[in-house]
């Protein structure tokens, strides 16, 4: 039984040097930290430069956005958090400390270090900044309304169709950025408006393809479309001459073609053959060796979303 007791005590004490030799170990470690922290130390920093108090009419132009580097000196308790982060964000007010030149907006920096000293620190010495004196050019804002193109794929099933066209809630929009980037914008597209099997009413909200640093107004448009069945008519429609010379006799033929047209089946019946009228213009005539001209659709029902001949032009023959 001692000789059980005198292994165990002796585990014991072997463990207690461990951890005693640990603490030393971390108290060191501490020490030695505490030790370099302690010393001075130079650290670049990136300062970030926001503007506040800026003239409604006025724009910073984006590509004229500085980069400020501030060399500092410090303790290493001071510059600790900078390890993780090397950047500070500093809020410059427009009408009290920048000056303005030639489109740009100035702000000393140089002459501004209690400002910067406010913002890192009193325990940090500033060194150098660069640049010393920060520029933000800045433009005019502009404004004017420009038309909207409508980008789309829409695949409709069998038989079905609009009726009319594709209707935004409004044909144009308002473009506000700098004048310098407004004067190129002749227009603004939508994105990708994509829609298959399509066979009832088109009702969806769109949005526009966004330009950088201009602001649209209104931002998104909607889109309607009267979808409906369709199917196709038939009328045999006579061609009637005209311009005819004074005192000549003209027979054409044939006197009639057969004219399709394209219409939604709801208006199917309204569709008349007085709502049409063929022509054939003698003033198309350009020398006596021709023979034939052109059959045109001068008149067609405004129900019909679109028409074709099956016969485009006739033969004439000059009688005296």
């Amino acid at each position: 039984m001692n000789k059980r007791k005198s292994k165990y005590g002796f585990g014991k004490i072997k463990r207690g040097n461990l951890k005693l030799f640990g603490a030393f170990l971390g108290a060191a470690f501490l020490f030695l930290l505490l030790t370099k922290l302690s010393q001075d130390y130079t650290e670049e920093v990136s300062l970030n430069v926001e503007l506040s108090n800026l003239e409604d009419e006025l724009v910073i132009v984006n590509d004229s956005l500085p980069k400020v580097k501030v060399m500092v000196k410090s303790k290493g308790f001071s510059l600790l958090k900078y390890m993780f982060n090397d950047s500070e964000t500093i809020t410059i007010d427009v009408q009290s400390e920048m000056f303005k030149k030639n489109k740009s907006l100035f702000w000393d920096a140089k002459n501004k270090k209690y400002k910067l000293n406010t913002l890192l620190g009193k325990s940090v010495e500033i060194l150098d900044i660069k640049p010393d004196t920060i520029e933000f050019k800045y433009d005019m804002l502009a404004s004017k309304k420009v038309p909207v193109v409508l980008n789309k794929k829409v695949v409709f099933s069998d038989g079905f169709d609009i009726v009319n066209n594709f209707k935004l809630s409004q044909d144009s929009i308002k473009v506000i950025g700098s004048k310098q980037i407004i004067d190129t914008i002749d227009s603004v597209e939508t994105k990708l408006f994509q829609l298959e099997n399509i066979n009832k009413d088109i009702s969806k909200s769109i949005t526009l393809v966004s330009v950088k640093d201009v602001e649209f107004m209104p931002k998104n448009l909607y889109l309607e479309a009267k979808v409906r069945r369709f199917t196709e008519g038939e009328f045999t429609l006579p061609v009637e001459l005209i311009n005819i010379p004074t005192g000549k006799i003209v027979n054409i033929f044939p006197k009639e073609v057969d004219l399709i047209f394209y219409v939604d089946i709801e208006n199917f019946k309204n569709v008349k053959p007085e709502d049409f009228r063929l022509v054939s213009d003698f003033n198309d005539v350009k020398n006596d060796s021709q023979s034939t001209l052109n059959i045109q659709i001068a008149k067609k029902s405004d129900l019909v979303k679109r028409t074709r001949l099956l016969q485009n032009n006739l033969e004439f023959i000059i009688a005296n």
